[in-house]
């Protein structure tokens, strides 16, 4: 299965949170599955499908391509903010099982 690894940071804290979610790569920017762990889960094995679909929002399935990502954020909350640290690959077919995706860059 997909899975997410951390880039080697030192001020993170096991109970800090992940977001794991999928976005259409073009049109709303609002996830069309997601996905929440902690920091303690990481290196996380995950899995993305229609049965995660935010309320009223659009199916995985429907798209043919979709833009997957990950996100440590501290403050719990699925907003992102300045020092939140991600990773993202664009261009992933939806049911994708062989992603490797490194939480490797830092939100400015």
């Amino acid at each position: 299965p997909p899975r997410s690894t951390l880039f080697p940071y030192t001020t993170l804290f096991r109970s800090d949170v992940v977001f794991v979610f999928a976005r259409a790569e073009e049109g709303p920017r609002m996830p069309l599955a997601a996905m929440r762990a902690t920091v303690a889960d990481l290196p996380l094995n995950f899995h993305l499908d229609d049965s995660m679909a935010l309320a009223g929002g659009r199916k995985l399935s429907d798209f043919a391509s979709v833009t997957v990502e990950a996100r440590i954020t501290r403050a719990g909350n699925a907003s992102t903010s300045s020092g939140d640290l991600f990773g993202r690959i664009a261009g992933v077919k939806p049911g994708n099982r062989k992603l490797r995706l490194v939480i490797d860059q830092v939100q400015p």
